[in-house]
């Protein structure tokens, strides 16, 4: 019995540490975007405006009704659009919900909305003065989209051209949220959306505001001076034209000018980490929350150093510390957290985390969650649990690379239930 139990642990690490090598570079990406400051604003989580689109003159308007324009704006082709949208726990939302559009100038359309069991479908665009509205940047402006990319929009109504161009670049800076009061909404691209797409954009979660401490856009850099804001604002420039030396120059100017300004603070440590100046970039992210305690970000950056350096004590801090601001945000946090309890030989809070992260897997868009709870249940000698998360996980990912191995656990944990539940039997058969 004793060496069966300590091949499923020993095998229960190999299973693990497989599975940190394949998963740490793409989950540890899950959960929240690390550039806040471009992003358009969630509802009632603070605010970060773009730069609008300028005013168009009076030359690219027609005078009157009468006059016929050299090149008329051309309407595109509506594409189809269908999804749904979730609440956190994963239920259909309370009532109808509405989907709205957000483009580069930060305007806001609705397009459509949910039925009772919280599914949508419309034309993307259907209506007519969507994409002649100055507000969308339907005219000749250098705009920014949500993601922080610059789009160059043209004259005809669309990105690069208009009408000749893939109708995807009409949406390039584009993206689909849920509104519902009391909650925070998730956001869909549709950059490279085209008519013969999938029309499935997947599924939409809802958080509730409510009891969530953490803020994505930090209070304390929303009161930077002017010289502040410009240096960073230009430190923002820089990173897309992909100047690090430059964007660096502008973060530091503007933390120097203003301490408080975290976001700079943030934007500064991703530059260092990105030059492997791993000390100073933890520095950064400290300065960062110490600026402003609340401030997600940082601690996200900080859990992904620790994952990366294997410190499974600072990935273990560092994740409680984002959940407990923000227990909806972040899910892949849980997942890691469960990972560092695990080789810390935390076992009942690496169980804890790892149903959590189960829990949080409402799309099961991660589902090595199972994998790693089963592997944590190994440890714990919860064989029937192990066997149980083990055929849950080749349930959800049925060409895991792994999935030989784990059937093969799986067969050796039903030998090992069966001799437990024949010897339980025996000894009742004795009494």
């Amino acid at each position: 019995m004793r060496i069966m139990q300590a091949r499923f642990v020993g095998l229960a690490m190999i299973l693990v540490a497989a599975m940190f090598l394949d998963v740490s570079p793409t989950i540890a990406q899950q959960g929240g975007s690390t550039s806040p400051a471009p992003a358009a604003p969630s509802p009632g989580r603070g605010t970060t405006t773009p730069s609008p689109s300028p005013t168009p003159t009076p030359g690219n308007i027609p005078s009157t009704r009468s006059q016929t324009p050299s090149n008329p704006p051309q309407t595109p082709r509506p594409i189809w659009i269908t999804g749904r949208v979730l609440m956190y726990d994963g239920g259909a939302p309370p009532e109808s919900v509405t989907i709205e559009r957000l483009c580069s100038t930060n305007s806001v359309r609705a397009e459509g909305y949910t039925d009772s069991k919280g599914a949508f479908s419309f034309n993307l665009g259907q209506n007519n003065g969507v994409f002649a509205d100055a507000s969308t940047s339907s005219f000749g402006t250098a705009g920014f989209g949500l993601d922080g990319n610059a789009g160059a929009m043209s004259s005809n109504g669309g990105a690069n051209g208009g009408a000749n161009n893939p109708t995807s670049d009409l949406f390039l800076n584009c993206e689909l949220r849920a509104r519902l009061p009391g909650y925070r909404s998730e956001t869909i691209s549709l950059a490279g959306r085209r008519m013969l797409d999938s029309p499935d954009v997947g599924v939409i979660m809802l958080y509730p505001i409510a009891g969530i401490q953490g803020l994505i856009t930090s209070a304390t850099s929303g009161q930077a001076p002017k010289d502040a804001r410009k240096a960073y604002d230009k430190g923002l420039e820089a990173v897309k034209k992909k100047k690090p030396d430059q964007a660096e120059q502008q973060f530091r100017k503007a933390v120097e000018i203003y301490p408080k300004h975290a976001e700079a603070w943030l934007e500064l440590g991703k530059i260092l980490e990105q030059s492997e100046r791993y000390p100073e970039a933890r520095e950064a992210y400290a300065s960062a929350l110490a600026a402003d305690s609340k401030f997600v970000y940082p601690y996200q950056q900080l859990y992904r150093m620790a994952l990366r350096e294997q410190n499974w004590k600072d990935l273990a801090e560092k994740t409680s510390q984002l959940l407990r601001l923000d227990p909806f945000e972040f899910p892949a946090a849980y997942y890691f957290n469960a990972l560092a309890h695990l080789q810390l030989k935390e076992y009942a809070a690496a169980e804890k985390s790892a149903h959590q992260a189960v829990e949080a897997d409402k799309k099961n868009s991660n589902p090595k969650a199972r994998y790693l709870l089963g592997a944590i249940q190994i440890q714990t000698k919860d064989w029937s649990g192990a066997a149980e998360s083990f055929r849950a996980y080749l349930k959800a990912a049925p060409d895991a690379p792994e999935k030989a191995q784990v059937e093969k656990t799986l067969g050796q944990l039903d030998q090992q239930i069966n001799r437990i539940q024949t010897a339980s039997q025996d000894s009742a058969a004795q009494q």
